[in-house]
């Protein structure tokens, strides 16, 4: 899972010569996104305005206008970029070469924390992704994802090759871990241990 990557934070693009048009547009674009971001994490998306996110930005709202249309188009484009780059820590998260030879439990814990840490860190924007109709499916295969790693990497790492059905549970547990997650007080200081231990329990990890 994801741990405290901070996926707000533009990836510079590599820019040959003849380009520079086209990095002022990216920059630009990853500005707004940027400053729209930062903003939902101080106030609801209802509350937040075009003009407010161009100022944050340091850009015009016609900047805005030119490249999203809207902020309704802005608000897609930044949900859009937040489910490729969580998916792509996702993974490398669970390419880990430590995973090869850790036990289940610490594979568990290590998930855990990822899993809290990223639901607490990115609220605001999962939030507004749960509650918004055209990108439900979106936010759904984001979300089913770290079970699938997590079914992968116990499937590994618990002796006797459990088979497919050992992996279907441990999705189905993890995905019951992650609804609870996006549903209870995040703040909660014994979150971890009880996510971990109710993983455990429906899993048949000691």
């Amino acid at each position: 899972m994801i741990e405290t990557t901070d996926l707000h934070e533009g990836t510079s693009a590599v820019v040959g010569v003849g380009e520079p048009k086209q990095q002022r547009s990216r920059e630009t674009r990853g500005a707004l996104l940027d400053a729209f971001v930062s903003l939902l994490d101080e106030r609801p998306y209802a509350d937040i305005g075009v003009a407010e996110i161009a100022r944050r930005a340091g850009l015009t709202s016609g900047a805005l206008y030119g490249r999203f249309g809207d902020k309704r188009g802005l608000a897609l484009a930044a949900h859009e970029r937040f489910a490729v780059r969580s998916a792509e820590t996702m993974e490398a998260w669970g390419a880990r070469p430590r995973w090869q030879t850790a036990l289940p439990r610490e594979i568990i814990g290590s998930w855990t924390k990822g899993a809290v840490n990223f639901c607490r860190m990115y609220r605001p924007m999962l939030s507004l992704m749960i509650n918004d109709p055209d990108v439900g499916e979106q936010y759904d295969q984001l979300m089913g994802k770290p079970p699938r790693i997590l079914a992968r990497l116990l499937r590994d790492a618990v002796p006797g090759s459990p088979g497919v059905e050992f992996e279907k549970d441990v999705e189905w547990a993890a995905r019951a871990a992650l609804a609870v997650l996006e549903r209870f007080d995040l703040d909660d200081d014994d979150l971890f241990d009880r996510i971990e231990l109710l993983l455990c329990r429906m899993i048949g990890v000691e």
